[in-house]
C-alpha cells in the first residue's frame, strides 16, 4: 500500500507541475540592436489589450544584465503586450498565446536626429473622385536600413501639405515594422498648410498614410506641394494616381502608364515644390467590400478560455497515462496477486 501511496503522489505532483508551467512567468532580455548589448535599465510594461483599452498588468526595469521577468503574466487567454521605453521611444513586442513566454528578446535602438538614416521610398497620393467629393489618399513609404530609430519631434517624421478646401480635416494612419496601423495626430507647423506627423522611424518599412475630402468638381484643379524632411534621402518622384474614368493633366505631370490589373493611370510629378493638376471625372480603386481600417489603439483581440484549457485534452492524456502505469505496477506487485504468478 505505501507502494501505491507514492504513485498517487507522484501522479498529482506531476499533474500540478504540468498546470503550473503552463501559467509560467514571462522572462527574458532586453537587447539594444544599435550596439548588440544586453541593455540594462529599460522600463518594460505588460499590458493586455482588449475591449476595455489596454490594462497594465506590471512593470519592472531591466537590470545590469539587461534581465527582466514578470513573475504572473494574465490569465484567460489572448495576446499581451511587452512595451519597452528607452532613448525616448516606445519598442512593442507581442505575446501571443502560442509563443514561448521564457527567455524572450526584446529590442530596443539607440535615437537619433539625424534624417539621413531613413529614406522616402515611395510617395504616391490617390484621387478618387465622385459626386459627393474627392477622397484623396496620400501613402508614404520611408526605408531605414541603419541600426538606429530616427526620432524627431521638432521637425517630424513626415511633412504634407493640406489644401484650404479640407477645412483642416485630416486622418493619419502609421505603421511600423512588424506593427499595426495606429492613428496619429497631424500637427500644424510655422507655415501655413503645412502639416507635420511625429512618429519614430525604427529600422524597417513605417508606412503613412493620410486622408482627406475635398469639394466635389469636374473639373477640379488640385494644388499640392511636394514637402520633404530636411536631410531625409528620397529616392523618386512624387506619383499621382486616378482610377480608370478620371483623367489628369497639367504642365507640372509626367504620363508613366498605366496599371494593367485596375488600369489605373500613374503621372509622376517633375515639380519640386508647389504643383497643380486638373482633375476630371469620377471613379474609384476600391471595392464594395471594402470597409474603413479600425481607429482603436488597441489590436483586436478575440475573446477565449483559460490557457490551461487549451492543452486540456493532452493534460487528461497524461494523467490517464501516468495512472495506468501506476494500476499496472500496483497489479504486477501486489500480494494477493503474487501465489497466482507462481
Amino acid at each position: 500500500m505505501r507502494k501505491g501511496h507514492c504513485v498517487n503522489r507522484l501522479i498529482l505532483c506531476t499533474f500540478f507541475l504540468t498546470v503550473v508551467s503552463l501559467q509560467a512567468s514571462i522572462d527574458g532580455t532586453v537587447v539594444n540592436k544599435s550596439t548588440n548589448k544586453p541593455q540594462p535599465g529599460v522600463n518594460i510594461t505588460l499590458v493586455k489589450p482588449g475591449a476595455q483599452g489596454m490594462q497594465t498588468i506590471g512593470t519592472t526595469v531591466s537590470d545590469a544584465t539587461g534581465r527582466f521577468v514578470f513573475e504572473k503574466d494574465q490569465p484567460g487567454g489572448g495576446p499581451q503586450l511587452l512595451q519597452a521605453l528607452y532613448d525616448g521611444v516606445n519598442y512593442n513586442k507581442l505575446m501571443t498565446p502560442n509563443i514561448p513566454t521564457s527567455n524572450v528578446e526584446l529590442d530596443v535602438y539607440e535615437s537619433t536626429k539625424s534624417a539621413a538614416v531613413a529614406k522616402v521610398a515611395q510617395h504616391m497620393i490617390l484621387f478618387e473622385p465622385t459626386a459627393s467629393s474627392i477622397g484623396v489618399s496620400e501613402n508614404v513609404v520611408v526605408n531605414n536600413d541603419s541600426t538606429n530609430t530616427y526620432s524627431n519631434p521638432a521637425e517630424g517624421s513626415l511633412r504634407f501639405f493640406l489644401p484650404p478646401a479640407a477645412n483642416g480635416q485630416v486622418k493619419v494612419q502609421v505603421q511600423g515594422p512588424q506593427g499595426m496601423p495606429l492613428p496619429r495626430a497631424a500637427e500644424r507647423t510655422e507655415k501655413e498648410g503645412i502639416y507635420k506627423v511625429d512618429y519614430p522611424i525604427k529600422p524597417g518599412e513605417t508606412q503613412f498614410e493620410v486622408d482627406y475630402a475635398l469639394p466635389a468638381g469636374t473639373p477640379f484643379t488640385f494644388r499640392g506641394e511636394v514637402i520633404n524632411i530636411k536631410g531625409m534621402p528620397v529616392a523618386g518622384p512624387v506619383r499621382l494616381i486616378v482610377p480608370a474614368g478620371v483623367t489628369l493633366t497639367g504642365t507640372d505631370l509626367q504620363s508613366v502608364g498605366t496599371e494593367p490589373k485596375t488600369q489605373a493611370s500613374i503621372f509622376n510629378v517633375t515639380a519640386t515644390g508647389a504643383f497643380s493638376a486638373l482633375i476630371s471625372g469620377v471613379g474609384s480603386l476600391r471595392t464594395p467590400e471594402t470597409t474603413q481600417p479600425d481607429q482603436s489603439d488597441s489590436p483586436q483581440v478575440t475573446e477565449g478560455q483559460p490557457q490551461i484549457y487549451r492543452h486540456m485534452g493532452w493534460l487528461l492524456g497524461l494523467a490517464l497515462a501516468i495512472l495506468a502505469v501506476g494500476l499496472v505496477y500496483l497489479y504486477t506487485s501486489s500480494p494477493v496477486r503474487a501465489p497466482y504468478g507462481k
